[in-house]
C-alpha cells in the first residue's frame, strides 16, 4: 500500500471532482486557502483523508488531486487513476509505479487513461 496517491486529470472542473469523491467517501470540511486549491477532509472506513485539489499544478489544464493517507480504497495511484477515469470521464494521469524510497524507477514514466486507452508514456 502506498502512503498517499496522487492524480492528475485534464480539464475537470473542482465541483466535478468533489461531487465525485463524495459518492465515495464522507464529506467532513472544504476550505479553500487559494483561488486554485481546495482543501477537503473525507472519511472512509473509519478514516480521516486529508485531500488537496489544486488546479494548474501541471500546466494551466491539469488538476491535481493528492490524498494525503494510506488509508484511501485504493491500492495505489492507478487503481485510483481507472476510478476517476471511469466517473469522470476525463483523461487521468499518474506515477506508472508506487512510489519507492529506495532503488530505481524512472520518474518521467507515467500511466496515462483517456478515450483512446490506457498504458505508460513519457510526460515532459
Amino acid at each position: 500500500m502506498q502512503p498517499d496517491i496522487e492524480i492528475y486529470v485534464l480539464s475537470c472542473p473542482t465541483d466535478n471532482i468533489i461531487s465525485w469523491l463524495s459518492q465515495k467517501f464522507t464529506l467532513l470540511e472544504q476550505t479553500h486557502p487559494s483561488s486554485l486549491c481546495t482543501k477537503i477532509k473525507l472519511e472512509f472506513d473509519g478514516h480521516t483523508i486529508p485531500v488537496t485539489i489544486l488546479e494548474q499544478a501541471s500546466g494551466k489544464r491539469f488538476t491535481s488531486i493528492w490524498f494525503d493517507s494510506s488509508n484511501t480504497p485504493w491500492q495505489d495511484d492507478t487503481l485510483c487513476a481507472k476510478d476517476a477515469y471511469s466517473n469522470l470521464n476525463c483523461e487521468v494521469r499518474c506515477n506508472y509505479q508506487s512510489w519507492e524510497e529506495e532503488g530505481e524507477q524512472d520518474l518521467d514514466q507515467w500511466w496515462k487513461i483517456n478515450s483512446f486507452g490506457e498504458g505508460p508514456f513519457i510526460w515532459t
